[in-house]
């Protein structure tokens, strides 16, 4: 799709370059080439260009400034960010980036009373069992030999707020819940999709969740990661294998998690964590150094 569409046939913004680009995406996590970004301030024009991104809407402000930055297309509005989801939730309504097919569940799956599932876009492997009362939306697609139990809601839209109209609205998501083979969620647990479509949330192989999880939007985790009660973990975190996920943990977004770190009980996230580290706190640095500190103060 070309800028000079969105203008034509969404009446939003005026292009001043056109511009081919294939999705939409945040200039902070892009994952695919051509991607359209909305640019609000001048302190993120020295990330431009960028190989991502084919094109930016922005303010007229700084739209010759982004017009100096190679050949990305450029589109400007009042509105950069508002009409950057508008641009968005037009192309989902009019399945720009999927097409609508009938769910697959295959015939070994165990579906007990209450469940919901999607009738477009849901595919679930063999053997896998779903408990009373889940609920699986569209663009889900779950393994073999999963255990999703009772409560588990999986594909709900995240938590990706923006004003329209002076007033506040949820986002509606473009991407997927991809779940490996061997996975057990157990009960409670609360899956979003991906906002985009270049940035699906993924749990991998042999994945194991306690009760009442929370995983946003975007994030990803490594095979046999293990995540207890009431953890949270905010979008687009990376996580990954082997890792050990404390109770009542809390990863902010972004962070990135390496492989056999440990999250113990009730630590708060807020900075990359090393493969085989181990973090405590609030908020969470070295464990070893955290019970020196717990000692000094004693």
């Amino acid at each position: 799709m070309k800028l000079s569409d969105i203008e034509s046939s969404f009446g939003i913004g005026k292009v001043l370059r056109d511009a081919q680009f294939k999705t939409l995406g945040k200039l902070n996590a892009l994952s695919a080439e051509e991607s359209m970004i909305f640019l609000l301030s001048e302190k993120y024009l020295s990330m431009l260009p960028h190989k991502m991104v084919s094109a930016v809407i922005t303010t007229k402000e700084l739209a010759d400034e982004v017009l100096k930055k190679g050949e990305i297309g450029v589109i400007v509005s009042d509105k950069p960010k508002e009409d950057f989801y508008k641009i968005h939730e037009a192309l989902i309504d009019e399945g720009f980036y999927y097409k609508t097919r009938n769910s697959n569940i295959h015939e070994s799956v165990q579906i007990f009373p209450g469940v919901f599932i999607a009738e477009k876009n849901v595919i679930i492997g063999k053997n896998t069992i779903i408990y009373p009362n889940v609920v699986i939306l569209e663009n889900t697609e779950i393994g073999e030999n999963c255990v999703i139990r009772a409560g588990t809601v999986i594909g709900t839209p995240g938590y990706e707020v923006t004003e329209f109209n002076g007033k506040q609205r949820v986002i509606k998501h473009a991407g997927k819940v991809v779940i490996g083979n061997n996975v057990e969620l157990q009960a409670n647990n609360a899956v979003s999709k991906g906002l985009f479509v270049t940035r699906n949330t993924e749990i991998h192989d042999d994945v194991k969740t306690d009760n009442l999880v929370h995983i946003a939007h975007g994030v990803k985790i490594g095979r046999r990661t293990k995540i207890a009660a009431s953890a949270m973990i905010a979008g687009n975190v990376n996580i990954g294998e082997d890792v050990w996920i404390g109770p009542s943990a809390v990863i902010s977004n972004g962070i990135n998690i390496g492989d056999k770190a440990a999250i113990t009980l009730g630590a708060v996230v807020t900075k990359d964590v090393p493969p085989g580290a181990r973090v405590s706190g609030n908020f969470a640095i070295d464990h070893a150094k955290f019970i020196q500190f717990i000692k000094s103060i004693r």
